[in-house]
């Protein structure tokens, strides 16, 4: 089949339709800014603890309040953006200019961030980094907002929207492989200490980010459908997108997987510290990497697998079986964490990445089939604001989450002057990794039972759509 639109008729009602279907190269492009989106968005998460906290002496839970506290910021400036990229009309498009603009200044404040002034206070550095992180969230919403946006508008076809999602989430995978999962142990290899390390690695990533950034803003291509319809006003696109049972179902799907998962996934260097590597920091460091080249790997090997499922038994049904393996991945924590077995812990990525790898590209694929449902309603597309409340959701959830790991992390005993951790410290640790992620687990398992939408309900609605637009 080819790859550009299809004309394909209704033999119901006997009316012409076009769908519009993404190249393999457009696909490709919008993939690589995968790249972009996913160490943006995690090499602050990966960092923050080790370098700020361990390294630096900054207290965890000052730490943990300068990476969330520009999450209540991004409360507003998400819709906005959004907004803003709805109601643009420019002749380059309504995406593409606020991507490469997002890409070129998010890569060089990752440069800055890791790299604090050497003469700063242990409050100075708490107050750099919390102005650091406020501008780089920023300009991280000018770039994801319409990136996410622009993959909800390059294909109209129900299982190709997966496909597209498919590319990005195999390819951003890849990216968190290679770069990700170095970053921590990278931190050892430049300079004297990780301290020093991690300002060369901060440069990596600034490029790395740049790069893969700016690709969907030259490659792909934008749908013209909404060249010409009116201007939003922001509260009226607020409101209406806050109404939508099946978005806000959604929503909650993600919030509460993304709360289960890094409600637990930050204390994973410190299981490995205070009880696996019994207090050798590079080895848990590497050990860290590890973990995360298995998860990425697993991640974005899986990917064709999700696209296949998706395809056969409809997305519901797989984002099910996702949220189920992501379960089992922190409850059986409790058993391969253990000291004699070091590499059983990669478990923990074998059972949970192909769980999120569902998440990640099914969920999106579903908000591009809403956005169907949203214009069949009020004859807008408004793929910027949905995801701009989509992202917002998933910030929110990570927001709460980074809040309170200062907390957990004091909560558990643990003493980064210590060499040795207390069995207290492991117990709690242990206990808050394998426990807490299932109370919230096992809302989103519920909310996708819920969720209304299937492929039977996306294709009549574009049939109708087709039928509507033929009219104007």
């Amino acid at each position: 089949m080819s790859d550009a639109s299809v004309k394909r008729e209704d033999t119901e009602k006997g009316v012409a339709y076009t769908k519009k279907r993404a190249s393999f190269s457009e696909k490709l492009s919008y993939g690589i800014g995968g790249i972009s989106e996913t160490l943006s968005s995690n090499v602050i998460f990966n960092l923050a603890m080790p370098i700020y906290s361990i390294a630096l002496g900054v207290d965890a839970r000052l730490v943990g309040l300068a990476v969330s506290i520009p999450r209540l910021w991004d409360a507003f400036t998400d819709p906005l953006m959004g907004n803003i990229s709805d109601n643009t009309r420019l002749s380059w498009g309504r995406r593409k200019p606020y991507i490469l603009l997002g890409a070129l200044l998010t890569g060089l404040l990752c440069m800055a961030m890791w790299s604090p002034p050497v003469a700063l206070s242990k409050s100075g550095l708490f107050w750099y980094f919390l102005v650091i992180s406020i501008l780089y969230f920023t300009t991280y919403t000018i770039f994801q907002v319409p990136y996410s946006a622009l993959g909800y508008e390059l294909s109209d076809d129900y299982n190709e929207r997966t496909s597209v999602m498919s590319y990005k989430t195999f390819i951003m995978g890849l990216g968190g492989v290679v770069l990700l999962s170095m970053a921590y142990k990278l931190c050892f290899k430049f300079g004297d200490n990780e301290v020093e390390g991690a300002r060369v690695v901060g440069i990596i990533f600034g490029l790395a980010i740049i790069i893969t950034g700016i690709t969907p803003a030259i490659f792909s291509k934008e749908s013209c459908k909404a060249a010409h319809q009116e201007k939003i006003v922001f509260t009226k696109a607020l409101i209406q997108t806050s109404r939508n049972k099946a978005f806000l179902i959604l929503c909650g799907v993600m919030f509460f997987i993304l709360v289960g998962f890094f409600i637990a996934n930050p204390l994973l260097i410190y299981v490995n510290i205070a009880y696996i590597c019994n207090g050798n920091k590079e080895m848990a460091a590497t050990m860290f990497g590890y973990n995360i080249a298995t998860y990425g790997i697993l991640g974005f090997a899986i990917v064709p697998l999700v696209k296949y499922l998706a395809d056969k038994w409809d997305k519901k049904a797989v984002l099910l079986i996702g949220v189920f393996l992501v379960m089992l991945g922190f409850g059986l924590s409790w058993f391969y964490f253990n000291r004699k077995y070091p590499y059983l812990q990669l478990m923990f990525g074998v059972l949970a990445s192909p769980g999120m790898s569902c998440l990640w590209v099914l969920t999106a694929s579903c908000v591009a089939d809403i956005c169907d449902l949203d214009e069949y309603k009020t004859g807008l597309r408004r793929e910027g604001m949905y995801g701009a409340m989509f992202t917002w959701l998933q910030k929110l959830g990570l927001a709460a989450i980074l809040a309170v790991s200062g907390y957990i992390v004091q909560w558990s005993g643990f003493n980064q002057a210590a060499a040795l951790q207390s069995e207290n410290v492991i117990f709690r640790l242990r206990l808050m990794f394998a426990c807490a992620p299932l109370v919230f687990l096992s809302f989103a398992f519920v909310l996708v039972v819920l969720y209304p939408v299937n492929k039977k309900t996306i294709e009549h609605v574009q049939k109708l759509l087709s039928e509507r637009r033929q009219h104007i």
